[in-house]
Formats: structure tokens, sequence, C-alpha cells
């Protein structure tokens, strides 16, 4: 029962990359350490690009200083090969915040 609810939660992240044209042939969840309501995954996409998607669930809007939060769950040794850094988030964003992380790719992901 467990399992069948996480391939749920996954296929609905693939379903909601792929509506914003970001289709992964591979994607792996990262283990984080957090007490946080996050999770990572590390994926190649067709162009084979990596990609590291964050996926961040708030109730509050998204501020600026939540930003450390992104970089803090970055590793650091793939930092430079990572083509494409994707955050969904499922509150609103602080434009300064949007500001800051123009590059990074941001999904709204409240459905």
């Amino acid at each position: 029962m467990k399992n069948e609810k996480l391939n749920g939660k996954f296929k609905e992240l693939i379903e909601l990359l792929r509506k914003n044209n970001i289709i992964c042939k591979k994607l792996n969840e990262i283990k984080l350490n957090t007490r946080k309501k996050l999770k990572a995954y590390l994926g190649v996409n067709l162009k084979n690009e990596y990609c590291f998607v964050l996926k961040l669930e708030k109730k509050s809007r998204f501020l600026s200083k939540d930003i450390d939060v992104l970089y803090e769950f970055l590793p650091k040794e793939i930092n430079f090969r990572y083509k494409k850094k994707i955050l969904i988030l499922n509150s609103p964003i602080c434009s300064k915040a949007k500001e800051k992380i123009n590059d990074w790719k941001i999904i709204n992901g409240a459905g």
C-alpha cells in the first residue's frame, strides 16, 4: 500500500513536469536528511542535460530568506553540471525572491 502511494506521488511529479515541457528519461529521488517538506530529484532530460528538481511544500509565501534552503540542498559536487534547476512550489513566491533565483525554472505545483 505504501509503495503504491509513493508511485502515485512520483507519477504526479512526472505529469507536472510533462505539462511544463520537461521530459526526463531518467529521474531519481535523493534522500534528504531533513524534517522540511522537501523532495529532491536528479535527472537527465531528452537533450542529455542534467536536471535538479526540488519540490517544496509550504503554506506561506516563498521569501528571499527561503532561497538559502535551495542552495543548502543543491549538491555541491554536481552544481556545475546541472544545467536545469527546477523549483516546484505549492505557494506564492515573493517577487524579490523570484528575481534572485532567475536561473531556476519555477513551476506552480498546487493542484
